[in-house]
């Protein structure tokens, strides 16, 4: 794993993001994530990633059955290891107000990373 000098919430919020484009991608009707998501509950990013109900494996099996988005999937899915946080602390604790800042910066610097990387779906 490469080192990671970004703070562990602004890796979750990158993950986050990373998951969401990934379900977006996947699932009929799911919302479109944008930069201007902003965050303000004071859960915790775990609490967010389950929230997405996402099976990344059943979701990529199906989209290259089905051959929805199968290359952008592709993108999404080797954008992961890069922004998995090295520390649980930063999956399961409570945010608070600096680390709900930093998990709000990596959510935006993620999707607006992942929308150069494909454009035509994200933007």
């Amino acid at each position: 794993m490469p080192e990671q000098k970004e703070s562990g919430p602004r890796l979750a919020g990158r993950l986050y993001a990373t998951l969401r484009v990934l379900k977006f991608l996947a699932v009929p009707g799911s919302p479109k994530p944008t930069v201007q998501d902003e965050f303000k509950d004071k859960d915790s990013p775990s609490q967010r990633i389950h929230a997405l109900r996402l099976d990344p494996f059943a979701v990529l099996v199906t989209a290259v059955q089905k051959g929805r988005h199968a290359t952008a999937m592709g993108e999404v899915f080797r954008a992961i290891p890069a922004v998995v946080p090295a520390k649980e602390g930063a999956l399961t604790d409570n945010l608070g107000t600096w680390g709900l800042s930093e998990f709000n910066a990596g959510h935006r610097a993620q999707l607006a990373a992942l929308q150069e990387d494909l454009p035509s779906l994200l933007k």
